[in-house]
């Protein structure tokens, strides 16, 4: 990728510690030794005495917990196996860089954490190792992977990830404050989501009813945009991968249902447009936003951290538009690069993480953040408490980058370069802009990438 992406994503704390708003803790890389499978650069075993060695880079999660459990389950695979397993705990925004370094030098690891849209990127660079085989011997062995989740990783029929976990973003809305001013449920369109906004805010209190962001890198945004878009029956992307649909009344509409709840109802927070990923999580802690959009990271800290704003916290689905209700996936997988000297390793490294015993702990143990790949575990106790049902229930309503056509390494694109979020962030703080103007010139914008 070029220079210009990272310069971009860097200060996104991306699906961050969802501190920020999707998902993963932001941090310094941490290198951890273990050991793990025995395999020489064939994945064929060491010869006696030897030990095979396998790296792993993992995505740094918002529960320490959670780190710790993955550093021991590879220094368990690699006691059983004589292998020595190097895994390096790895911030989100500071993957990119490591990643394009790593292919360049063709010093790979064997093992990576991607997010769907990076999937898509590296299977179009021609990167990623066909794990076809290995996911079916997973559903093979431990029953069925989410189809919605397997499909954001398949391209031409085959799988070029291993899914590892989900995340959902949900409605997240203040019970109290909600009753006091007379409503009995949440919103269950956008249109009652900004009837009820303006009615919750009170500036002079420093209460705002929706806490949207749209700062420069700001991930939530572009997710939270996305299902808006899609809901009054607009895109940002393609039907047949190649020709942008996104000049159209429908997205004009979203976005000047976007631009009044800002500047006509005024019912953001006034630092709101320059809102990184962790805007919207401390405006809610703070009590200065009524209702925001997150994963889970926000339920999982103040269970931990607040049980008061715990029990007046509600959970609810994304709202309905005119076309329906619209959930942008977050998918998060495990992958093997075509340069990595140990693929058979690899795979059967993934198969030890994925075992359904030990998996089940470590997906619970950063619920509800960490939702399950696999179907059987979504029936567990845990997914059925009333406040997190509906992470796992909104997997089933998953749209991915590039709706209405299929998600494709061009959809990827245009999301990590905050395409959408700068557009609209644009149209926003300049008020001679308007929404038929941004969504020309995002048409514009996304034909030019998709054209490359």
């Amino acid at each position: 990728m070029k220079k210009t992406w990272w310069n971009k994503v860097a200060a996104v704390t991306l699906l961050s510690a969802l501190l920020a708003g999707c998902g993963n803790n932001g941090g310094d890389s941490a290198s951890n030794s273990g050991t793990s499978d025995a395999a020489g650069s064939s994945g064929a075993a060491a010869p006696a005495g030897e030990k095979g060695k396998l790296t792993f880079w993992m995505k740094k999660q918002l529960f320490e917990d959670q780190n710790n459990l993955i550093v021991e389950r590879a220094k368990q695979f690699g006691k059983e196996n004589n292998v020595d397993v190097n895994v390096e705990v790895i911030a989100y925004e500071d993957f990119y860089p490591k990643w394009t370094a790593a292919i360049e030098s063709k010093s790979v690891p064997d093992v990576s954490f991607f997010g769907y849209q990076e999937v898509g990127q590296f299977y179009g660079q021609g990167v990623l190792e066909d794990v076809s085989d290995l996911v079916g011997d997973l559903e093979s062995k431990n029953g069925e992977i989410r189809p919605n989740v397997k499909k954001a990783v398949t391209f031409g029929g085959k799988q070029y990830g291993v899914p590892f976990w989900t995340e959902s973003q949900v409605l997240y809305y203040r019970k109290d404050l909600l009753q006091a001013a007379g409503y009995t449920a949440p919103p269950a369109t956008w249109d009652e989501f900004r009837d009820m906004a303006k009615k919750l805010t009170d500036p002079g209190k420093g209460l705002y009813g929706a806490g949207i962001g749209y700062g420069k890198g700001n991930s939530d945004a572009e997710f939270l945009t996305r299902g808006i878009i899609w809901a009054h029956g607009g895109s940002v992307d393609t039907q047949d991968g190649k020709t942008v649909i996104a000049d159209s009344p429908e997205t004009v509409q979203a976005a000047s249902f976007i631009r009044d709840i800002f500047l006509t109802d005024k019912s953001t927070p006034p630092s709101a447009i320059g809102w990184d990923d962790s805007g919207n999580n401390k405006a809610y802690l703070s009590g200065q936003a009524a209702m925001i959009f997150n994963t889970g990271s926000v339920l999982a800290t103040i269970k931990k951290d607040n049980s008061d704003l715990y029990e007046k916290t509600g959970i609810a689905p994304y709202p309905a538009g005119p076309k329906g209700t619209f959930i942008p996936g977050i998918s998060n997988n495990l992958g093997i690069f075509k340069d990595s000297k140990n693929k058979e390793l690899a795979k059967r490294f993934i198969a030890y993480i994925l075992a359904p015993d030990w998996y089940k702990t470590w997906i619970e143990t950063g619920a509800p953040l960490t939702g399950p790949i696999y179907t059987a575990l979504t029936k567990e106790a845990v997914w059925q408490e009333e406040k997190n049902k509906a992470f796992v229930d909104s997997v089933e309503g998953f749209n991915f980058l590039g709706y209405p056509g299929e998600y494709n390494p061009k959809a990827g694109e245009v999301f990590n370069l905050r395409v959408v979020n700068d557009t609209f962030q644009k149209l926003l703080l300049e008020s001679s802009y308007t929404p038929e103007a941004a969504i020309k010139d995002l048409q514009a914008k996304v034909q030019e990438i998709y054209n490359k």
